[in-house]
């Protein structure tokens, strides 16, 4: 693989996910970038996006970004994490997936964790590892 499909094909995946957060559709998109929506089936699918609707599809996921209100916590703490870019990727794209916020959707496992009374050996890193690994062989 190319340096140049490695980053094109993260993008198209990003969009795909992005496009459906939004709840958005290629027809929209295509008139977004003044294409047709083949065109934006064929990017998607195995053409390569053409720089020029690249930048305005970056642009567009820039200024309309996906988000929710944030989760409300009856009693605030402050929790940093320090991550592996994998693991932070992996996180995000399930944020993503999910509609949330990283921020969001970490706050919302860690209160499943702990209403589930979850095992100490189960953690969330091992779950998006098992899905990532689970959705990899599909």
């Amino acid at each position: 693989m190319s340096s140049d499909s490695k980053p094109q094909t993260d993008l198209k995946a990003d969009v795909k996910r992005w496009l459906k957060a939004r709840g958005l559709d290629y027809r929209w998109l295509a008139g977004q970038c003044f294409v047709s929506e083949v065109t934006v089936y064929n990017w998607m699918a195995k053409k390569k996006i053409p720089e020029v609707k690249e930048h305005i599809i970056r642009s567009l996921m820039t200024e309309m970004p996906v988000t929710l209100p944030s989760v409300k916590v009856e009693t605030e703490s402050r929790v940093i994490l320090q991550l592996p870019p994998d693991v932070q990727a992996a996180l995000e794209r399930k944020a993503l997936d999910s509609k949330m916020t990283l921020t969001d959707f970490l706050a919302t496992k860690i209160n499943e964790i702990v209403r589930e009374g979850s095992p100490a050996s189960s953690s969330l890193v091992d779950e998006i590892e098992h899905e990532e690994f689970s959705e990899d062989k599909d």
